[in-house]
């Protein structure tokens, strides 16, 4: 019994209760968004259609903006690179 309680995870839930819960494990989460990833990876044998299609949906949103982010950060490198580069260019030539 000690060794089973030792395996079971302890969560960190917000004084204001969690927005969402697990319909499997019963684990807390503090919004839908995080529940629909969970339920999607740790319980995709058993999720219905449309809990499968709900975090489908999510992982395509989250790509989407992780894409973003990093186009926007390479396009923000290049930008500091070539002012850089101009201030550069402007103090040689004095």
């Amino acid at each position: 019994m000690a060794t089973e309680r030792a395996l079971e995870p302890e969560y960190e839930v917000p004084t204001d209760g969690p927005e969402a819960t697990c319909p499997y494990c019963g684990r807390p989460f503090q919004s839908d968004r995080y529940a629909t990833f969970h339920v999607g990876v740790e319980h995709a044998e058993e999720c219905t259609d449309a809990e499968q299609e709900a975090f489908d949906e999510e992982r395509d949103d989250e790509e989407y903006d992780l894409f973003t982010f990093h186009f926007k950060t390479a396009i923000s490198v290049f930008l500091v690179y070539f002012l850089f580069t101009f201030i550069y260019a402007l103090v040689w030539a004095g």
